[in-house]
């Protein structure tokens, strides 16, 4: 299982592997089953078909399974919740 950066519109790819199985991965994963927050180094989440929820906190550099045991994954959103940091 891999998700695939670019960083240059496209022209190239990167595969982002580290922490994803590598063996026995029979995984589908839905368009808009993938989404990013809006953290500086972007936190990305996607679900899979057979109730998988993988997590990267550091623009996709490594994963984690968050979830394992869900229906169906077809949408998955992603929000901060939190104050701005600004003072009053």
């Amino acid at each position: 299982m891999r998700v695939y950066r670019t960083r240059d519109a496209g022209a190239s790819w990167e595969p982002l592997t580290n922490g994803l199985p590598q063996q026995d991965a029979f995984e589908t994963v839905v368009r808009d089953a993938l989404t990013a927050d809006s953290h500086d180094k972007a936190g990305i989440y996607f679900g899979t078909r057979s109730g998988k929820v993988y997590a990267s906190n550091d623009d996709g550099d490594s994963w984690n399974a968050i979830a394992d045991a869900l229906p169906s994954i077809t949408c998955v959103k992603a929000f901060v919740v939190g104050h701005s940091g600004a003072q009053a």
